[in-house]
This record gives structure tokens, C-alpha cells and sequence, in this order.
């Protein structure tokens, strides 16, 4: 079974967010639900390369305005690169089935801004 390799999910709440996760920092995160038997299901996956605080604050306002997202909770990590936080955006990509319509994500990752990565799950550029 893949895993996300995140800690905990919490609600996707304002609160929630200004205590769990440091402002400034770069890494992954992942919106969600809980099925009837508690288990995270992954909707969509992301990454910022800049302040994952900001990214997953912008998932509240997702919610509000599409409530059939189900993005009720997140699960996020820090990454120590920009590198490190897209090569790990891609695992969780293609082990949840970003590309066979599972996840909410409309297209595969981009690799970060000024540096030229392949994914090491189908090459992409």
C-alpha cells in the first residue's frame, strides 16, 4: 500500500494550520478525507517551494468553493530542497493515481522553477 510518508492528518481549519505547520518552510502536503473506517484518502498533492503555511492555507478556500473536493483534512512534511519536495510531490503523484483520474490534480507536477528535473516515474520534464 503506498504511503504518503506524512505524519498525522489534521481538519483543514485555519486553526489547525497556524499550529502545525511553521511559516516559510518548503515542503509536500496532501488534501483529504476520512472514510468510514478512518483512513486518510488522498485528493490531491501538492508542494511549495516557498511557504507550505500559505500553500495549504489556499485548500480552505478549495473547500469552501467546491465541497465535492472532500478536502476536509491534510497531512503535510518539510522537505530540505526544492529538489527534495518535487522528486517526493511526484512519488505521491503516481502512487496515488494522479495520472488515472484518483487524485484531484489536473496535470503532473512541474519541477521547480529554474531547475530542469525529470521525474523518476515517467520522465517527465
Amino acid at each position: 500500500m503506498p504511503s504518503l510518508n506524512m505524519g498525522s492528518s489534521y481538519p483543514l481549519t485555519e486553526d489547525e494550520i497556524n499550529t502545525k505547520v511553521a511559516k516559510n518552510r518548503i515542503g509536500n502536503y496532501a488534501y483529504g478525507y476520512l472514510n468510514e473506517q478512518g483512513t486518510f484518502i488522498v485528493k490531491y498533492v501538492g508542494r511549495s517551494d516557498t511557504d507550505l503555511h500559505e500553500r495549504i492555507m489556499h485548500g480552505i478556500q478549495e473547500f469552501k468553493n467546491n465541497p465535492k473536493l472532500k478536502y476536509e483534512r491534510f497531512k503535510f512534511s518539510y522537505a530540505t530542497s526544492k529538489e527534495e519536495a518535487y522528486l517526493k510531490e511526484c512519488k505521491n503523484f503516481h502512487d496515488f493515481g494522479g495520472q488515472k483520474g484518483y487524485l484531484n490534480n489536473k496535470i503532473h507536477p512541474d519541477a521547480p522553477e529554474g531547475i530542469i528535473l525529470e521525474c523518476p516515474f515517467c520522465n517527465k520534464m
